[in-house]
């Protein structure tokens, strides 16, 4: 396995990654919906052909939502402007105390699609749970606006996060950044950018669910395994990266951040992956190499499960397998950032 020898090369480094990557095949009622939700779009093209369809296929997953577990939930909201082009909604447990951790999050959807209100309900979910502030932005999208405005968006977001954090109640020792899927993409490479500057505050952690790592054209293994029947097909992967840069860009380290030769940002970090997932080894591969490097990483691996499961407006707390996750990050985001703690209680240095 991927990480067999991981504690004898790297004996110094804190890490609790899954050593035994356990292969289950598709949970039967996550198969059952993805089945019935694919059925559910009449006339919709096997391949995607614009932004506007795949964009309506998210937002549809959210509409068919007559009820998500743990909402409405005791948590505030409000409306921020960052910049003209720039909004943002920030979440804030009710009753908080002053000063709390704060989650610079970047929705997913490969750079194209998603955005506050598709993922709204799991990060209300996570600021409750986590009791943190979280910052969700809507960043610009590709195609109308490809790399980098989405990165530079949350660059910026990055810098009026740090100059108003004890404006909106947030602690500027205790900040970090996170997302899914492409928008987990976005908060890796923004860290690398901001580490390796001379800033004066640098992220605390960096939540990385499913990440986007590594371009198509590296060839892993699981988008051959993955191609079709998870969820997320490899050729759609692959229609959102065309929307999102040019093949010219595919090793640039700031969109393929795996392809970095020297990682900067060596802050604790939980990546989570699946295994019915065409990101599934690009995922595992990113939380080797920052092992490698010297940063202390949670890997939590999810063996029956398919991509961005606990947060996608359609699975978010809809599976047992979805709030267990949801449970994880809350209780890793409470650790990393409650008490400055280096690890997770749970994670032993190895």
């Amino acid at each position: 396995m991927i990480y067999d020898d991981l504690r004898r090369r790297y004996p110094n480094s804190p890490v609790n990654l899954q050593l035994h990557r356990e292969r289950k095949p598709l949970d039967p009622a996550l198969k059952l919906y993805l089945e019935e939700f694919a059925g559910g779009t009449p006339g919709s093209p096997a391949t995607p052909e614009t932004a506007e369809n795949r964009r309506a296929v998210m937002n549809r997953a959210l509409n068919n939502r007559t009820s998500i577990p743990g909402l409405p939930n005791q948590v505030q909201s409000r409306h921020i402007t960052i910049s003209p082009h720039l909004r943002a909604r920030l979440f804030t447990p009710l009753a908080a105390a002053t000063s709390l951790p704060a989650l610079l999050y970047m929705h997913g959807g490969g750079w194209v699609v998603g955005s506050i209100e598709t993922h709204e309900p799991f990060c209300r979910l996570l600021c409750e749970a986590a009791g943190i502030q979280i910052l969700l932005i809507d960043f610009r999208l590709a195609p109308e606006n490809p790399f980098p405005a989405s990165l530079e968006d949350t660059v910026t977001a990055w810098h009026w996060l740090v100059q108003h954090a004890r404006e909106i109640g947030a602690d500027p020792r205790r900040l970090a950044v996170g997302g899914d899927s492409a928008g987990a993409n976005l908060a890796t490479v923004a860290a690398e950018r901001i580490c390796a500057s001379v800033e004066s505050v640098l992220p605390a952690a960096q939540l990385l669910l499913f990440p986007v790592t590594d371009h198509p054209s590296a060839g892993h293994p699981s988008y051959r395994e993955c191609a079709t029947g998870c969820g997320l097909d490899a050729s759609v992967m692959q229609w959102f990266w065309n929307q999102y840069v040019t093949d010219a860009l595919a090793a640039n380290p700031e969109v393929s951040p795996l392809r970095r030769k020297q990682t900067a940002s060596l802050v604790p970090t939980l990546i989570a992956t699946a295994e019915h997932d065409p990101l599934r080894d690009e995922g595992i591969a990113y939380a080797e190499k920052l092992v490698a490097a010297g940063a202390p990483v949670m890997h939590l691996h999810y063996s029956d499960m398919h991509h961005n499961f606990p947060v996608h407006p359609g699975t978010v707390a809809r599976f047992p397998q979805s709030i267990e996750a949801h449970h994880e990050f809350a209780n890793w985001l409470k650790n990393a950032l409650g008490k400055n703690e280096r690890l997770p209680q749970n994670a032993e240095a190895v």
